[in-house]
């Protein structure tokens, strides 16, 4: 399911509807992240943390075990904490990003007023990188996390940081 599809959009709604009312177990979250990074993970709405722990819980079943990835999985999204965003802002992202490329950078040019949530959907690679590596992060997570949203500079090619790139982009795009 594309992640522009309305039935994607659609399910994703339905996962944020369930989340607030059953919350997703933090336990792998807990085991994989240092206490300053797991209390900045329980910052993330529960919508939020259910869809990260997909992304971490099908790298594990691809095979992958490297803790930089895994924690990237848990907090690629981490920028978008406590900003108020919300699934309109979600999809205008993925809608307008696509459709009409102008209106969002229109919308998401400003980090005040109506408009800040916009703001933050559009940078939240670069402030969760910001965050975590305030928090002690390791260089490769604050990296996969950074260019989570980007291509993979050209820089990492050949390397493992390539790789896990490529698998993050992957997990994600699934859940």
């Amino acid at each position: 399911m594309s992640p522009g599809s309305a039935r994607y959009r659609v399910r994703q709604l339905l996962d944020a509807r369930a989340a607030r009312r059953d919350p997703p177990d933090d336990g792998p979250a807990r085991a994989l992240l240092p206490p300053p990074l797991f209390d900045a993970f329980r910052q993330m709405p529960a919508e939020d943390r259910r869809h990260v722990l997909t992304v971490l819980a099908d790298l594990r079943d691809r095979g992958e075990s490297d803790p930089a990835l895994l924690q990237a999985a848990l907090l690629h999204d981490l920028g978008k904490a406590g900003a108020g965003v919300g699934l309109i802002h979600r999809v205008a992202r993925v809608l307008l990003w696509r459709a009409w490329p102008r209106a969002w950078a229109w919308l998401s040019a400003r980090p005040t007023g109506w408009r800040r949530p916009f703001w933050v959907v559009a940078r939240h690679p670069e402030r969760g990188a910001l965050w975590v590596e305030a928090l002690g992060g390791s260089p490769e997570l604050v990296a996969l996390i950074r260019h989570h949203e980007a291509p993979a500079p050209a820089a990492w090619q050949g390397q493992d940081l390539a790789r896990w790139h490529a698998a993050l982009a992957w997990a994600d795009a699934r859940s």
